[in-house]
Order: C-alpha cells, then structure tokens, then sequence
C-alpha cells in the first residue's frame, strides 16, 4: 500500500499574511459568501471570482472584484501554472474540484476512468453517502452542519463535544490496498470557507503522473470530504 498526502496540522489564523491572491471558484450561494469572507478577514487581499454565469459575473464585476466569466474548472485548467497561480484556490462549485483539473491535466496522454470504492474502504470511513461513478461524500457529522462553522481544533461547533478524528487525517490513514492514497487538506481560511494551495493541486498531480495503477484521490477538511477512485487509461493516438 502506497500513500501520499500534503496534511497541514493546524487551520490559519485569520489575517495570515500569505493571503495576497485568492481564486474564488465558484459565485452561488457559498461563493458569495466565500467573497464576503475574505474581504472581512483578508481585505488587502486581490480576489478574482470565476463563475460561468454572465449576470452573475456582471454583478460581482460591479463591486470592483475581478471577474472571469467561463467554466471554473476549465479556468484552473488554462490559468493555473507553475509560473502564474494564486496563493489559495476556493473551491464552491459542485464538482470534486482537484479530480477534475487533474482529469484535464492529464490529456491527451491519459483518460481518466472511474472505479469502484473498495467496500473495506467504504466501511472505514464515517457517514458514506454515494455520487458520480467512483465517488462518494464523507462526513463526521450526521446531522447539517452550520455555515459559519469555525472548525475548531478538537471539538465540534454543533455538538460542543471532542471531535472523534480529522477526517482529512483518516482518509490519509487508510489501508487501502492496489491504490496509491492522496488527499489534499482544505484548510480553513474563515469561518466555513476552505482553501486550496496550488503547490498542494501541482504536487498531487506529480503523484497522479507517476503512478500506474489505481488511484484514490480525496479533498477533506476536518469534518468533510469528497472520494474519488480512478484508474488511468492511455489514449491512443
């Protein structure tokens, strides 16, 4: 069993100085929250909202923010480099963000296709609910959790009672045999918005390139996350 994962231990106060550029993904509902956010908890911060909705595009755009008004995940596929990337990538779409940009990083060498989460895994982890094909939602909670949540360290906002694990930390624990096992931390940048560093998206896709077999590629926080299990194909040319 191989397994490689890039953990943070602690969420970032509020007001870390390394919160110059932000990519917002995203301007529903928890995207205009997410601006809201970070321009109470970061205002010298440079934020560019990317939604593929014109009037909604227009509407930010109004407020003097930046605006890219296409497909998030197409953005992050064309704009984010090595050379040009933001300090912290917002994910409020909802599509598993990092397994779709490496999904389009690895054309036209390799397709990407879906495979089905080993039941042992599956029964590892806490309150499983199914998605797309090779995917599922886990989550510490059993109940909505709420919005302004601060995630703290040891305990839950909700019940007020020890947090049993982090659930990125136990994903990355997993015993999971034929799958290299990566998870990419979202980290708490305000209350109920979680980021993304790029350095974590590029390193993860280094692993996705280098390993044959099976992958198992998850986004979590401490209390929630998103699964996906795939395979590479080579594309024939």
């Amino acid at each position: 069993m191989l397994s490689f994962s890039r953990i943070r231990q602690e969420s970032l106060p509020y007001g870390d100085p390394f919160m110059k550029h932000i990519w917002i993904i995203g301007a529903g509902r928890f995207g205009k929250k997410a601006v809201s956010a970070i321009k109470k908890n970061y205002p010298e911060s440079i934020i560019t909202v990317v939604d593929r909705c014109p009037k909604t595009c227009e509407a930010i755009a109004k407020t003097g923010l930046t605006t890219v008004c296409m497909d998030g995940v197409s953005y992050l596929n064309h704009c984010l480099t090595e050379a040009v990337q933001p300090d912290w990538v917002i994910p409020v779409i909802p599509v598993h963000l990092a397994y779709e940009w490496i999904r389009l990083r690895l054309l036209p060498d390799n397709s990407i296709i879906p495979v089905d989460i080993p039941e042992t895994i599956r029964k590892s982890l806490p309150n499983v609910f199914p998605g797309k094909p090779g995917e599922i939602f886990v989550s510490n909670a059993s109940f909505v959790c709420p919005e302004n949540c601060a995630e703290p360290l040891n305990l839950c906002t909700h019940t007020r009672m020890p947090r049993k694990r982090s659930l990125y930390q136990a994903i990355a624990a997993l015993s999971c045999n034929g799958f290299l096992n990566l998870v990419l931390q979202s980290e708490q940048l305000a209350p109920g918005i979680g980021g993304i560093r790029p350095a974590a998206l590029f390193n993860t896709l280094v692993a996705v390139r280098q390993f044959p077999e099976s992958i198992l590629l998850s986004t979590a926080c401490r209390c929630h996350g998103v699964v996906q299990a795939f395979r590479k194909n080579v594309t024939e040319r």
